[in-house]
């Protein structure tokens, strides 16, 4: 095994300066750059910044990583994904250092300076935030105290009516070009801009590191990388304790960044918007995809889909062979080309079946249409020991609303989803759910799950439902053999996340609470979760800081902050658009003109909201015609088989008949999966029409 780096610190030749202390290149060096940049990653492992050369770590009999390779050049943004648990943190640790490998090569580039922030909290050292944030830019901060010290003896010589000596002089001028070199007139706002970008006050820099909160500290970890200068940068699920303005701060903040990084984040719209390469870790092994989280998704889709016609291909020709050499007849000819046909068998090189990836099947259960308005404010407020979290809060959510609840943490967003839910009381104020209206509510403390339990006794108690189907219904959510017997107690966040959305889903309503729902999950399971939110035809309300997952599922967004609610009619996405490029109306500045236009784009979204459902029914119907198709046509094959396999003609070849009824029973589970599909189609339509009586 070989394993070589550098030691990790400052290096005066390194460059990870942002584009906040660098002026932007000309253009005709950005062309060479990019020359270059392609030049380098052509030439391979000899210019590469980082080489990870088959790389092997178990612990215990299970294997983490197999044969782990991949490279990062220079200034190149890399996202790292994959399941919970296969191994992205250990990766980084081994990249890092602080972990060794079993076997394999990590090389870094000779004099590569690396900074490593860890998802799990670490202690800091002691001191105020200022502190904290200055000891990166120590040595800059050293060149003023030379400086100053050198303009005293300069200034001594001056009095005493005497020339400063010239070798003084030189090492003055030599240390105030090297501090302009190194940023040292812009160190200031380079700090300010660093801390008030992740969400620190110019109060914060004045408090100890000690009263900090766990989310504060990593923040503060994550400033101190920031301001360094360096190589490369590993960074463990950084948007962790990041509300939506500090999130777009750093993201602006790391595409400008000339250094090497390597990101590991559920964040799917941060890695779109960040990462230039995804690194995709699966069963201990990682593949590396050119392009951002959504180019990765196009181009997996792609693979997959041929990959099943590379295999079902392969699969008709061998049934064909097959087939002929069954049917070769006695004469020696026949025989020669049979037994040619079976050595082309014998010698194929088969294809495996594509891997399902495994994935729960999240299901909501919806109880029906509730009337015109699900749920109405009237001067609502909230307090704790007399502080006031918010005041007079007014608003309607209509049936069919699909809301995004957003602001910085600490705003009173889960309070408001626990008011709606009758879990707590407001202090002042009224409200009103619709007289239909059933409310479903996911907690993002999930203090519904009693630890003591076992996944089993969990959904038992919470349902009707019998030991086997409770297993069943566990199944869906990747609980599966002695899994449901483990104690609540002893999961992992994610499995505790599927836990909750399995004991939600036993119950029925048309008005969801979703507080932070994607916590702790991994992509897969955002995916899936997704899927339901979007098939869920009642009201949503979805607090969440996953900008990717509200993309797609909002249609109003309702902005807590300041102790103020202001709501935006439009999507989500346009809601991000206005906020990034009108970041004055995140404040809630609104003036009568604002109230016009805010009208006015609700009077729209009603409109595109009577289209989308107008395309909701057609798209229903189109598919209950087409079941409807299927299930006559599967009716027929059902009666063709029961005829062959009732006739006495048929009796005789066994083989056949095993065939047969084989058939006959897959086309039955077929029938019966198409008329269970169709129900369901039909109870969705009368939920969005209901039947006149």
């Amino acid at each position: 095994m070989s394993y070589s780096r550098p030691a990790v610190g400052f290096n005066a030749g390194s460059s990870c300066r942002s584009s906040h202390a660098l002026m932007p290149a000309p253009p005709r060096k950005k062309i060479l750059h990019g020359l270059k940049s392609t030049l380098k990653r052509k030439m391979g492992n000899s210019l590469s910044l980082l080489n990870l050369s088959q790389i092997n770590k178990s612990f215990g009999a299970e294997t983490i990583l197999s044969a782990v390779t991949l490279q990062l050049q220079p200034g190149e943004k890399a996202g790292l994904i994959g399941p919970n648990g296969s191994g992205k943190t250990t990766l980084l640790k081994i990249i890092a250092g602080e972990m060794e490998p079993d076997g394999g090569a990590v090389h870094l580039a000779r004099g590569t300076s690396l900074g490593y922030l860890p998802q799990e909290p670490r202690r800091l050292a002691d001191g105020t935030l200022r502190r904290h944030l200055e000891h990166p830019l120590s040595h800059i901060f050293s060149l003023q105290e030379e400086i100053a010290a050198l303009e005293k003896e300069i200034a001594a010589h001056s009095a005493g009516q005497g020339d400063p000596p010239p070798e003084l002089l030189e090492r003055y001028a030599v240390a105030t070009a090297r501090f302009e070199t190194e940023g040292g007139y812009q160190v200031e706002n380079r700090l300010l801009s660093v801390a008030r970008g992740l969400g620190f006050s110019e109060d914060d820099l004045s408090r100890d590191l000690s009263t900090f909160s766990g989310g504060e500290k990593t923040r503060a970890r994550l400033a101190g990388l920031l301001l360094r200068e360096l190589d490369l940068l590993l960074l463990d699920e950084p948007t962790n304790f990041l509300d939506l303005s500090a999130l777009q701060w750093l993201e602006k903040y790391l595409r400008d960044l000339t250094c090497g990084l390597i990101v590991v984040s559920h964040d799917r719209f941060f890695l779109d918007r960040v990462a230039g390469y995804i690194f995709a870790m699966d069963k201990g092994t990682v593949k590396s995809y050119s392009g951002n989280y959504s180019e990765y998704r196009r181009r997996l889709e792609l693979e997959r889909l041929s990959k099943d016609r590379e295999y079902k291909k392969q699969l008709l020709l061998k049934e064909r062979e097959e087939r002929l050499v069954r049917e070769a007849k006695a004469d020696e000819r026949s025989k020669r080309q049979a037994r040619s046909r079976e050595k082309r068998l014998a010698k194929m090189e088969a294809v495996g079946r594509p891997a399902e990836e495994r994935r729960f099947r999240a299901g909501l259960n919806y109880s029906g249409r509730s009337g015109r308005l699900a749920v109405v404010f009237e001067k609502v407020g909230k307090s704790y020991n007399n502080d006031p979290l918010f005041e007079d809060l007014s608003f309607e959510i209509r049936w069919g609303d699909r809301i995004a609840l957003v602001g910085p943490n600490g705003a009173g967003k889960s309070t408001l989803l626990k008011m709606i839910a009758a879990e707590i009381e407001p202090s002042s104020g009224c409200i009103r759910l619709g007289p239909s209206t059933r409310v479903t509510y996911f907690s993002q403390e999930q203090e519904h799950l009693d630890p003591r339990l076992t996944l089993l006794e969990t959904i038992t108690e919470a349902s009707e439902l019998d030991i086997k189907a409770a297993r069943n219904h566990l199944g869906r959510y990747l609980f599966r053999g002695d899994d449901v017997f483990k104690q609540v107690r002893d999961l992992s966040g994610g499995e505790k996340s599927r836990l909750a959305l399995a004991r939600l889903a036993l119950g029925s309503g048309n008005c969801l609470l979703m507080d932070e729902p994607t916590s702790h999950l991994d992509l897969p399971a955002m995916e899936e979760l997704e899927k339901a939110l979007a098939d869920y035809p009642g009201t949503l309300i979805i607090v969440s800081h996953d900008r990717y997952f509200l993309r797609g599922l909002a249609n109003r967004v309702f902005a807590m902050g300041g102790g103020a609610l202001r709501i935006f009619e439009g999507p989500f996405e346009e809601y991000l658009t206005v906020q990034e490029n009108e970041p004055v109306m995140e404040k809630g500045q609104e003036n009568q003109e604002e109230a016009k236009k805010g009208e006015k784009r609700r009077r729209q979204e009603e409109h595109r909201r009577r289209r989308e459902e107008q395309k909701r029914v057609r798209r229903l119907k189109d598919e209950q015609a087409r079941l409807e198709k299927e299930i006559e046509e599967k009716e027929e094959e059902i009666g063709r088989l029961e005829r062959v396999l009732s006739d006495p003609a048929s009796y005789g070849d066994h083989k056949q008949l095993a065939e047969l009824g084989c058939e006959l029973e897959g086309t039955k589970e077929s029938l019966s999966a198409l008329m269970e599909r169709w129900e369901e189609i039909t109870a969705r339509l009368e939920d969005i029409h209901p039947p006149e009586s």
